[in-house]
């Protein structure tokens, strides 16, 4: 009897990963451990699960950690994994974080490709680092390798700097599952209870922009309906100095003297994430790049109004549900958002965001991928 093809899902960069490719990545072994099917075998390593909770290699980390990082990266990528896949017999490999080993002993590779934010962004990387992973990337792709993109944005970009020449899927991916409480308690998050605020949820990169909001919520609290308003920013440092604003961010808040309307918990736990979104008056995204943008769906799920910036991935993800304003122009946010004490375009734009993100389901994301990883085994 012939064997059904085993495809291997590589989940090791969920030890450090930390932004929207830690969602995806946990929301696709999930959804393929249970995906009712029979034409392949479906292997994943190393356990995600395990991975997934760890957080040695997450947050602010020493010197010591982020070279044992890279170490270890290197070693599962180049050495370890090629080895599995060939004591394993592995058709075809997928790798969630863009790299693909450089040798794969004949099997098949389909790489997902988030964003192109290391082609683009150079001075936001260590130099080192920026160059291995570009080099790497490159090297990863051969005659038999794919490519899975999250938008048509993200499709277009990857066209230009990763490649032209494989072929390609737009797969949109699915937001976690969020839990709700009837009768949350966040104060162990900084918040006063009974209290309104705005919310954003992210990691502090200087990419998402966040001065541009701060800005924006300082000129809402001059409005007599605004002014008890809280900003919560909720979210981890950035890894790399490179990238993050945090102590910018700070400084701007001290120097627009609100250290005490705007609330940073760090990173809030998926247990509180939902009562968060829930209880937020609106969900902010003033972000300059994005590749697809997660907590779009999380607070249009949640059901409550959606402003973005109007970046073309968020955009496309948000359609119709959001509200948006033109990118760095803090003003035009601040105009946006007094829109919003309208009650009835308030409600509008809640049930417009609460359709739009049933479109996200779980089951299509997983649904399409596996059409994805079909088509690669079969060209």
């Amino acid at each position: 009897m012939k064997r059904k093809p085993r495809v291997l899902i590589d989940s090791f960069h969920l030890a450090q990963a930390l932004t929207g490719i830690r969602t995806y990545t946990t929301q696709l072994c999930k959804g393929l451990e249970i995906l009712e099917q029979d034409e392949v075998e479906y292997l994943i390593y190393p356990n995600w699960q395990w991975l997934n909770k760890t957080r040695f290699l997450r947050g602010k980390v020493n010197a010591f950690k982020k070279i044992l990082n890279h170490l270890l990266y290197f070693g599962w990528k180049q050495l370890y994994l090629p080895m599995l896949l060939l004591f394993k017999r592995v058709d075809l490999v997928v790798a969630p974080d863009y790299l693909l080993p450089f040798v794969k002993f004949g099997a098949k590779g389909l790489s997902v490709v988030h964003d192109t934010f290391y082609w683009e962004l150079k001075g936001a990387y260590n130099p080192l680092w920026r160059w291995y992973f570009l080099k790497s990337v490159k090297l990863g792709l051969s005659n038999k390798t794919g490519l899975v993109v999250t938008t048509e944005y993200i499709a277009e970009k990857a066209k230009k700097h990763v490649s032209d020449k494989h072929p390609m899927s737009d797969v949109y991916q699915a937001p976690k599952d969020l839990m709700y409480t009837t009768e949350a308690d966040l104060s162990m998050l900084g918040i006063p209870d009974g209290r309104r605020y705005f919310l954003h949820v992210g990691i502090f990169e200087k990419r998402k922009n966040l001065g541009v909001l701060v800005k924006a919520f300082a000129q809402l609290q001059k409005q007599p309906y605004f002014s008890d308003f809280y900003l919560v920013l909720g979210g981890s440092r950035a890894v790399g100095i490179f990238h993050d604003d945090f102590k910018e961010l700070r400084s701007l808040i001290g120097e627009l003297n609100l250290e005490d309307k705007v609330i940073m918990p760090g990173f809030v736990p998926n247990e509180n994430l939902g009562d968060l979104y829930k209880r937020a008056f609106a969900y902010i995204f003033p972000s300059k790049e994005e590749g697809f943008g997660i907590p779009v769906l999380e607070a249009m799920k949640s059901g409550i109004p959606v402003v973005v910036s109007d970046q073309p991935a968020l955009m496309e993800v948000g359609g119709e549900g959001v509200l948006h304003f033109e990118q760095d122009d803090a003003n035009d946010l601040y105009k946006q958002i007094l829109r919003l004490k309208e009650e009835a375009f308030r409600n509008e734009l809640i049930e417009k965001g609460s359709m739009r993100s049933t479109e996200f389901s779980q089951t299509a994301f997983i649904s399409q991928f596996h059409q994805s990883v079909l088509n690669q085994l079969n060209r």
